[in-house]
């Protein structure tokens, strides 16, 4: 819990900066260009809880992960006592697996990552469990990320996926290789007793077609980054939301109806942090779903 703590200070002392001063600290989020023109695989490999959501609660066989960061009703009581945000944090993760064990016969969990991903990416190969990985490839791990900032406010479903490559990002020391998570953001919630209480064969439906949805938008940003060449001009924002928690500084595109991208470098988190991925997408089709605490503002040329 120590070691989580530091992290955290860390991670919110970077940040701070950009989302009370100046923008223009916030690096560049872009992918790397020696990936532009490489080909995209669906993995029939599933993604560890560890490589994706480490302190989650994994819906076995669907690549689904349910978290809740608010502590619960029954965590109100140890936010004031002796052992503070310690205390909290441990319950955090205490009542996130309980929410989510709760949920073992929800209809909500019958939802598969993978094959809602498949349905919407027909023309996409996927790749066998044992295939080498050609170099000019990126294998692509759907998953679904079932989150809870606040319970009175239900359910966020985030539809992600993780994109890993075999080759290391050029002038990176780092020895790991690049890896990208992309996530959209459904409009709306779920009720919290979907957990417990099945949705109906409408609502079902219709969350499943939101899913797809959301994997062609995801595709759709992923390809876009793939053209390589020089990176579209977008504004730096640190962007509110309660699927970012404290939020996040980036690049983003906003479109005519409120529809918001934001790109993320793990190199603004911080020195001394370990980041899931070298670079995040998000993408929240509607307004309502954020907000800006600095920004927008023009990048400043050199």
């Amino acid at each position: 819990m120590r070691k989580i703590l530091k992290t955290l200070s860390v991670i919110f002392g970077a940040c701070i900066v950009a989302a009370c001063g100046n923008l223009q600290v916030v690096k560049l989020a872009q992918v790397p260009p020696q990936l532009s023109g490489s080909t995209i695989e669906l993995s029939a490999v599933r993604p560890s809880k560890g490589d994706v959501l480490p302190h989650a609660y994994e819906v076995p066989g669907r690549s689904m992960f349910f978290q809740q960061t608010s502590g619960g009703s029954l965590a109100v009581g140890l936010l004031f006592g002796p052992l503070g945000v310690a205390a909290n944090g441990i319950n955090v993760e205490r009542i996130t697996d309980l929410m989510g064990k709760s949920g073992a016969h929800s209809s909500v969990y019958s939802v598969d990552a993978l094959a809602e991903a498949r349905a919407a990416w027909p023309a996409v190969k996927l790749m066998p469990d044992d295939a080498p990985v050609a170099p000019d490839t990126l294998v692509v791990q759907p998953f679904i990320q079932l989150f809870v900032a606040d319970e009175k406010a239900g359910i966020n479903t985030l539809v992600s996926a993780r994109v890993e490559s075999n080759q290391h990002p050029a002038g990176e020391s780092s020895s790991k290789p690049w890896i990208g998570i992309y996530s959209y953001v459904l409009k709306g919630t779920l009720p919290l007793d979907a957990l417990k209480s099945p949705l109906s064969s409408e609502q079902l439906d219709q969350y499943r077609a939101a899913i797809r949805a959301g994997y062609a938008e995801i595709r759709s940003e992923l390809e876009f980054d793939l053209k390589g060449g020089k990176p579209p001009k977008r504004q730096i924002a640190w962007v509110g939301s309660p699927v970012l928690g404290v939020g996040l500084p980036g690049d983003i595109e906003v479109g005519p109806s409120g529809r918001l991208s934001l790109r993320v470098s793990a190199q603004n988190m911080g020195i001394g942090t370990e980041s899931l991925a070298s670079y995040s997408v998000f993408v929240f089709p509607s307004p309502d779903q954020y907000t800006f605490v600095n920004g927008p503002v023009d990048r400043e040329t050199k």
